[in-house]
Formats: C-alpha cells, structure tokens, sequence
C-alpha cells in the first residue's frame, strides 16, 4: 500500500488537464560562457553620433595655446551596435521557450551591446506576419501588445544588427514576406538568421529554397548586399534586384564566433550562409504546401523516424511511448533517463509525424483559443510500435520514474508503478483524475510487453469494469479499405498471316470494359487515394486475302496479294491507381502490379538477344507499386525543389524541353536523390526497380519480345525508325523524346512507355549474364559501390532490338544521357 509521505511543496497545483507534475528542465542553452565570449568581437566602442563629452586634453591645450577657456567637446564613445532579436512564434515555440529566455538574457547582461529589444513575428489569421514587442507576462497572464511595423527595425546608421530566430520550417516562409522584412534589415546593417535545428536538418526546412553559400567581408559592420559570397554553384544566374544573402547561424559559440568575426571583417574569416532567388521562393510553381513528412500508415511513420531522426530522438520517443505525452514528462526523462537530450531532440520528436495535436472534446482545432496550450499524443498504433522496439527495462524504468514523481505529487510514497493502476479507497475525486492519464498509458503498455505484464494489465481492466471514473480496455478495431477501380490500354502486336506489300496501318477501335477487384488492395491499409485506372490495349494484327508462309515473307515484294494492318484497341479498367501529389499541380502516377512470377531473360531463339539475357530463370515478386509513367520533367521540377537529403539537384537537366516528356540527362545518383526526396515528401519508400521488377512490369504476363508481340512499329513506339527487327517495315526516326503519353497505349498492367523514349535507370549492378541471380526480385548488388548499374527498355536513339523487354545494358551510376531517364516504384502499402 502507499505509505503517507509530506507533499512535494516546490510543486505547482494539480493542473486542470495533464498529469499533475512539474519538473525544471535542465539548463536550455549549452556552454552560455562560451557563447558570451563567442560575441567579443561585436563588443568594440565606436564615437556616438548623439552624445558628447568633454575633450579635456583639447580643451586645455586650446586654453595653454589661445587663452580661450571654452570647453572642446567630442563624441562620447558607445557600443557599436544595437540589437533587435526577432524570435518566430511557432507551433513549437513551446520546446524552445526556456532556450530563448536564456539566450536573451545573456545578450541584455553581457554588455556587447548598446541596446537589446526583442521582438515576436507571429502568424495572423489570415497567414500574414505580424510583429509585436516580446509580450510581458504577469501573473501568469500574457499581456496583447499592439502590432508593430517591421521599418521600425531599420537603423540608417547601419549600427543596429538583426538576427531572427526561427527553425524555418512554418507557412509564413512559403510566403515571401519574412525575406522581404530580412532582405529590408539586410540593406541598412549586418542580418543574420538564427537556426534553431542542427544543421544536418536544414534540409528540412525552407532554408533549404536557397543555395548553400559561404560569406565574408572586407568591411566592418557590412550590410548583408556588401558581403562577399563564396562557393555559388556555378551557373547560377539570378537578377541582383531578386537576391537575398543571409547568413545563417546555430546556438553555439563556434558558429555565433564565425559569424561575429564576419561582421566584425576580422581577417579572412567565413560564415555559411543561404542566397535566396526572392523571385523562385514565390513562385507559384514552388508549391511547397505538401513539401513535408506525411506517411499513410503508423508503421511508416514510425519506420521513417527511426530512419532519419537522430540516436538520442529515438531513445527519447521510445521512452516517451510508455507514458503521457507532456512537457514535464518529457522533462522527467531527460533529468533521470537521458541527460545528454536537448531541445533540439524534443523538437525532432515534436515535429516527427509520430505525434499529433489532440484537443479536449467538443473543441475544435479551428475553434481552440489562439493562446491555448496545444496538447499532443501519438498517432493511432504508434505507441504500440515504439514499445516493441523499446528495451524492455527500458519502458519499466520510466514508467516507475513517472509513478513515484506523481505519488510524491500527491502526497505519498509507492514502491512500484503498479500501485498506481487500480484506484485506492482513499484518494480522492482529484487524485484519481491526476493519476488516471498514467494509469490508462501504463495498462495499454503492459498489454503490449505480453506474459505476465498482459495478464496483470487484464487483472486491473477487470477491476475496472463497472466504473464509469477509471481506464477503459485497449480496443483495436480493423478498417477494411474501400476499393477502387484502374482502368488502362495494352497493345499486342502480332502475325495471322503473311503478307506483300505492307500497307499503311489502321485502327479499329472496341470497347471492352472490364472491372477487376485485386485481392491485394483488399489486404492492405485503407488509403483513400486508390482511383479508376483506365487505358487501352492495342493489338496490332494483319489481315490478308489469302494464306502465306513464314513471317513477313515477301514483305517488300510486288504481287497481286492483298493485306493490311488493323490496330485493335481494346478500353479496359482495374482498381489500383495512387497519385501522389508533389505540389498543387504536379501529380505522380503509381499502378498497382500484382503479387506474380515470370520467366526472366529471353530464349535462344528470340532475334538479336544477347548472351547477358540469359540464362533465363524463374522469379517470383510480391505486390508493388510502379509509376505508370518514366519520370516527367515538370514532376524532375517538383521534387528538385524539395528539401535535400544526399545531393542537389539541376531543376531543368533535359535537352529536350517538355513538361510531358520525360527528364533525361540525370545520373543513377541523382535519380536516387530524386527517390529519397519523394519518400521524405511522401512518407513512403520510394526507389528505383530492380531488373525483375522492371522486366515483369514491361512483359505483363506476356512472352513475346515486346509486350504488344512479336515485332515493333514507330506507331506504338519512339525508337530509330531508321532500323528494323525481324523483317518488320521502317518507320519514323523521330531523333527526341515524345510525351510519355503521346501514343496513349499500355501493356496489359497499365504501364506506359516501357518500350523506347528513354532508357530506364535500375537499381541493380551490372553482371554479364543471369548465373546466380536473385529468384526473389532483389536487386542484385555487389560491394563495389562503384560498379555500372543497368538501364533496361531502349531509348528513342536506339535501333528496335534494344527495346525488347529482355534487352539490357550498362551505365556508369554519374554518368548523364539525353536518352537515360527512369521510373520510380514503392512497396504495396
């Protein structure tokens, strides 16, 4: 039983939401001497341009020399500069709040500067950035300051700086008018952003609209436009007027240090800094509205953190899974479990997808106060999933961490957190609703830990029932998925019968609807952006009078025998297409293929094969996604103007200049950039198909050299017209790319474009036949990161037999093409 204990009285009230704790964090800001020390170069005395003083020396001697005692006066010397610290109000201001406090005060005591004023920017209702002065609380209470102009910064002297602190991640960014205030405090004296994330998470910010520039001066106290920049990528070319140059600053001694020895033109010193092009960053064709993390499932998301966040978040998460999400809480963890953890850790977990806001019933997001404390907990089945992960002695610990700091709260001692899961006779209305939070949380982690703890997490859901006050069961119901229908066009081309001389092509066209419920679909999660895919097949077939022999025989001959060409097209659909939006306008088109196994590589009898399509070889591949479409350039635009993860991307690579048709002229490796910035944008694991998957998707179940038959024309596909394959007639020899869609055909998965245009990237390394390779779809790889990967399907440059759907070849993985693009894939979700 609880033992009486003298109530904690350093504690604040029980609270009216939320558990009933407080804990002091840690000091926010880390090393603050040395960040004081960082800013000595800023602390030089310079004459006032207001005040004076006497000039005794002068003044005597004027006296000694002319007799004249009047006083000789000169300016007083001041600190060089004033401050005005501009923090951004944000959805996370909370997480960085004691860092700042901090921060501010050291820069108002540590006597660098003639004055400090500290300002917020905060959001407006309707998405315009406000300033206020720093709001003053009072009794708990903040106090409305009336809005402020951001021209009142402006110092015409240029002895005022400006840094602005933000983490650059809110809509305010997206809009253009924060570099519009920055690029008006750039112009009259030294400006500087002050980052609030580490810099290995710029990327995810709006910092990341600029380019990764270096900056010096030559001049003390230089305006932002006098800086001198360094390592501008080059080919950059932006109109003067639309450049902004900012430099960009952490909370650290090192990097506030560079920057004050910048300002201050102290030798050859650099600061990094972001030139921004102000007329891209407004660009409506910069859509950066769905530029974020946003995963479909618990699962995803929880497999993208703990692929990107850093060591000490995950822990963080892991532990915070096991209780109440609450500041506090938070706190606890950090003070007893994980000292090295800072805010830059909570705000990585904070700002994940793992967790979501949560308001109290019936409030509404839109109708919450604006000044209302935001309470968050984790998304549906992601606490679970960190609890799997999570050591075992792990969750205990802080579970029994919480419980005691909660019974000292209330007024007694336990020995164990499980003294806290059945309410006891003799607490009262008040501490049951301060203990239930953790009571609730505890019992659905003990279910999950299994055994024992399952069993005693029932025993006290036993004793729960009947009570309308205490924790209610783990209840996990399955949403089945709504289906939805694809629908597509194939093409077949194939011999009934010979034929001389051969005739123009013509279409014959024929509905035939057909509706298919995968199975697969109905297995997965329920995402409501599956669509109607439709898309016609065509069968191309020729018609003659009277019986032939042998394939095409006598096809340039002069006879009496009369034939034609009939293409057949037949309308189908079937459930299974996803958009992914990549900005308002620019949508990427993924098909849903079916679980499946083929026969891979070509047989010996096929027409011009080649050694390295065989042997042929059985694989089997489970259910995965596939962009019906090579890669666009509008959709190349899109993503190059995403957050970076490994490597920047050239928005506009193609020779060939088109939205609709496919972008060439990229590397292997920039193709996986591409890959890995949709997966952060999307939250699902894109990347380049392997060869089994690439080829099982061209065939569609067929067997034939090309999936619409046995032979090929420039009426179905973009290759060198000038060459033919098995004694099929000449065609056009286009000599560019066409628009992916521009023949409006499909293999019988729905897939287009598979034969010619472009060579398409893969994920594998280049291996000069199929002795040993992979059964299962995997790419095949080997430990030279170095090695030639394989693009597969042809290209627009090429003669017939290199679009077969067997055919394969080899690239360096940097080298650049105009006839290489690719496609990307994604699991079945």
């Amino acid at each position: 039983m609880p033992r009486t204990a003298k109530p904690d009285t350093t504690l604040a009230e029980t609270p009216e939401q939320g558990l009933p704790i407080q804990v002091q964090a840690a000091p926010a800001l880390a090393h603050p001497r040395d960040i004081a020390r960082s800013l000595r170069p800023l602390m030089r005395k310079v004459p006032s341009l207001t005040r004076s003083e006497l000039d005794e020396l002068a003044t005597v001697n004027r006296i000694a020399e002319r007799d004249l005692w009047l006083p000789i006066l000169k300016p007083s010397p001041e600190r060089w500069f004033d401050l005005e610290l501009v923090i951004e109000a944000s959805k996370f201001s909370f997480i960085w709040q004691d860092t700042l406090d901090e921060f501010q005060q050291l820069l108002e005591c540590q006597g660098a500067f003639r004055n400090v004023r500290t300002w917020s920017v905060k959001e407006s209702a309707t998405g315009q950035p406000q300033l206020v002065a720093k709001p003053q609380r009072r009794a708990g209470i903040e106090q409305d300051l009336p809005l402020r102009s951001h021209k009142e910064l402006v110092d015409t002297s240029g002895r005022r700086l400006v840094l602005f602190v933000s983490d650059c991640r809110s809509q305010l960014w997206q809009q253009g008018q924060i570099h519009d205030w920055l690029a008006l405090w750039g112009q009259h004296g030294p400006t500087a952003i002050v980052q609030l994330l580490p810099e290995r998470l710029w990327s995810q910010s709006e910092l990341d609209v600029g380019f990764s520039v270096q900056v010096s001066s030559l001049l003390p106290g230089a305006p932002n436009p006098k800086l001198q920049v360094k390592e501008l990528p080059v080919r950059t070319e932006i109109a003067p007027v639309e450049t902004l140059t900012v430099p960009i600053v952490t909370l650290t001694a090192s990097a506030l240090k560079q920057w004050a020895l910048v300002v201050a033109a102290a030798g050859r010193q650099r600061s990094p800094a972001r030139l921004f092009d102000r007329s891209w960053v407004t660009d409506p064709e910069r859509d950066r509205s769905r530029a974020v993390i946003r995963p479909k499932s618990a699962r995803e998301r929880v497999e993208l953190f703990m692929a990107t966040a850093s060591p000490l978040a995950q822990r963080l998460a892991s532990l915070m899974a096991a209780v109440p999400v609450e500041l506090p809480v938070v706190h606890l963890i950090q003070q007893e479990l994980l000292e090295a953890v800072q805010p830059v850790h909570i705000a990585e977990v904070y700002s994940s997808g793992l967790l979501e806001e949560i308001y109290p019933n019936p409030v509404k997001p839109a109708q919450a106060k604006p000044d209302a404390s935001v309470r968050y907990d984790f998304v549906q089945d992601v606490r679970g999933l960190l609890n799997e992960i999570t050591p075992l002695d792990e969750t205990l610990g802080v579970l029994e961490a919480l419980s005691k700091r909660i019974a000292r709260t209330l007024g007694f001692e336990i020995r164990s957190f499980t003294a806290l899961l059945s309410p006891k006779a003799d607490w009262t209305q008040e501490a049951k609703a301060a203990i239930l939070p953790f009571a609730q949380i505890a019992t659905e982690v003990l279910h999950r830990l299994g055994g024992d703890y399952a069993e005693l997490a029932q025993l006290v859901e036993d004793d729960a029932q009947g009570r309308s006050d205490w924790i209610q069961p783990l209840e996990t119901d399955p949403v089945f998925p709504d289906l939805a229908i694809l629908t597509f066009t194939t093409a077949q081309l194939f011999e009934t019968a010979p034929a001389s001389p051969f005739p123009p092509l013509q279409t014959q066209s024929v509905e035939v609807v057909t509706i298919v419920l995968e199975e697969d679909i109905a297995d997965t999660q329920p995402i409501s952006d599956w669509q109607l895919l439709e898309f016609e097949v065509a069968t191309l077939e020729r018609q003659t009078d009277q019986p032939q022999t042998g394939f095409f025989r006598n096809l340039f001959q002069r006879g009496e025998q009369r034939s034609e060409w009939v293409i057949r097209k037949q309308r189908q659909q079937r459930v299974g297409l996803l958009i992914e939006p990549l900005t308002a306008r620019v949508e990427l088109e993924m098909v849903l293929l079916p679980v499946g196994t083929f026969v891979m590589g070509s047989p010996e009898a096929e027409p011009e094969r080649s050694a390295a399509e065989g042997p042929q070889h059985t694989v089997s591949l489970e259910s995965f996604l596939m962009g019906r479409y090579p890669v666009t350039q509008a959709q190349w635009r899109a993503v190059a103007a995403m957050p970076q993860i490994n490597r920047r991307l050239e928005p506009d690579p193609s020779l060939f200049k088109g939205n609709k048709r496919p972008v060439e002229r990229v590397s292997w490796e920039e193709a996986v950039e591409f890959c890995d910035r949709v997966s952060a944008h999307t939250g699902r694991a894109y990347r380049l198909p392997t060869e089994a998957e690439w080829e099982y998707a061209c065939r569609a179940g067929t067997t034939t050299p090309f999936h619409f038959g046995e032979t090929i024309t420039t009426d179905l596909v973009n290759y060198n017209g000038d060459y033919t394959y098995a004694n099929s007639p000449k065609g056009k020899a286009r000599k560019e790319t066409t628009a992916v869609d521009a023949f409006g055909i499909a293999n019988a998965f729905g897939l287009c474009d598979m034969h010619g245009n472009v060579w398409e990237w893969c994920q594998d390394h280049w291996h000069e036949n199929y002795k040993g390779a992979p059964t299962d779809g995997s790419a095949w790889l080997t430990d030279d990161k170095r090695a030639n990967r394989v693009p597969r399907g042809g290209s627009w440059l090429n003669n017939p037999r290199h679009c077969r759907s067997a055919s394969r070849s080899f690239n360096a993985p940097d080298s650049r093409d105009d006839a290489v693009g690719f496609r990307v894939v994604c699991s079945a979700p």
